[in-house]
């Protein structure tokens, strides 16, 4: 079952196609009737070649166009169409009247499997032809009145395969874009999970060498950073399930706090700015995450003494800088990480600003900056 399509069941589906191929036995059965129904009769060989004619186009058609419903469009199609407008051709000469509609059939065959421009010219064809044989055999009504049939079903026809791959580019589009939205989410929550847990696990990293340290020495020391290692951990997993949840939106109040405490176990000065008292949600939310950013990085590559961490709001922006006296990163680290990619792509979401080299005193500087009615 295709995804745009109801549920119907698998036997309901094949007594609807079955009660397509009746039906179309019905039309195309009559004309061979019409034409056994003869007064006159007709020769046994011709009989027996029209039956046989008959079958095979029968054949062919219910292949063709009601079993094989879902083929593509394309010229590997052409040998069934050139069977079924030979074998028309054949039932027209021999049976006369009787088979014309055996072109409607033909054209309609013609406009579903044949790209247009292939299929165009074969149904103008048919139209024609069934008209100049039947006219010449007397039958001028029909003649006209087949031949419009032919044309319009045949276009028709045409139109009606064209909203079949419309159909299926659609679909085929519509499950690409699935395909990129949960990849794009797999992305998403990669980083999330990168942003939540490398600052935690740092910090924890960190607490445990200094434990380890203290320990011999200064029992009471380890014991106090055992017990902050148990809380960030406790922090770490309430973090990750509220992510998990879609509910985790970080503010830069904890985060300014969160780099406090994690730079001040390092050893490291730490000078930061009170936070302005009210930014929008989701601005705020990029400029906590910076701070998360450029504290992990801090904690992981710089070595550095000092820290001192901005805040700014003025005018239609609100910034946030991170600046240490480390040993800087070269260019291809910066680029390389996981986390400053990540940041760059919630800066570029919101419209804003991302900035991370090495300072030419010395040491890193990260800022960035978005609008004040940054919007996810």
């Amino acid at each position: 079952m295709s995804d745009d399509t109801l549920p119907i069941p698998g036997t309901i589906r094949g007594r609807a196609w079955w009660l397509a191929i009746l039906i179309w036995g019905v039309f195309a059965g009559g004309q061979l009737a019409s034409y056994l129904a003869a007064k006159h009769g007709h020769p046994p060989g011709e009989v027996a070649v029209v039956v046989a004619a008959w079958s095979a186009f029968a054949v062919l058609f219910v292949r063709g166009m009601i079993t094989g419903r879902d083929a593509a469009i394309g010229d590997e199609a052409i040998p069934l169409i050139a069977a079924l407008v030979g074998l028309t051709v054949l039932l027209v000469a021999l049976g006369g009247g009787d088979f014309g509609g055996m072109a409607v059939f033909a054209a309609v065959a013609a406009g579903r499997r044949l790209p247009p421009a292939r299929s165009a010219p074969v149904i103008v064809a048919l139209a024609i032809g069934v008209a100049v044989a039947l006219g010449a055999g007397g039958h001028g009504a029909n003649a006209i009145a087949l031949s419009l049939t032919t044309l319009g079903l045949g276009w028709w026809m045409i139109g009606f395969a064209r909203l079949i791959t419309t159909v299926r580019e659609l679909r085929a589009a519509r499950e690409e874009i699935a395909r990129l939205a949960v990849n794009e989410e797999r992305v998403r929550f990669a980083r999330d999970l990168h942003d939540l847990l490398g600052h935690s696990l740092s910090l924890i990293a960190l607490k445990s060498e200094l434990a380890g340290r203290y320990l011999p020495e200064r029992p009471g020391d380890a014991a106090t950073e055992v017990a902050d290692i148990a809380e960030v951990s406790r922090r770490a997993l309430s973090e990750v399930r509220e992510a998990v949840g879609g509910y985790r939106r970080p503010t830069l109040r904890v985060e300014l706090a969160g780099a406090r405490e994690a730079l001040a176990a390092a050893g490291i000065d730490v000078r930061a700015d009170t936070p302005c008292a009210a930014l929008p949600p989701d601005a705020e939310a990029v400029l906590a995450w910076a701070v998360r950013e450029g504290a992990t990085n801090v904690l992981r590559h710089a070595g550095a003494r000092h820290v001192e961490i901005r805040v700014h709001a003025g005018g239609e922006q609100v910034s946030v800088e991170v600046v240490d006296d480390g040993r800087g990163a070269s260019s291809g680290e910066v680029d390389d990480g996981t986390g400053l990619a990540g940041l760059a792509e919630r800066v570029a979401r919101h419209h804003g600003r991302l900035e991370a080299a090495p300072r030419a005193e010395g040491g890193f500087r990260l800022a960035v900056s978005v609008p004040l009615g940054a919007a996810a």
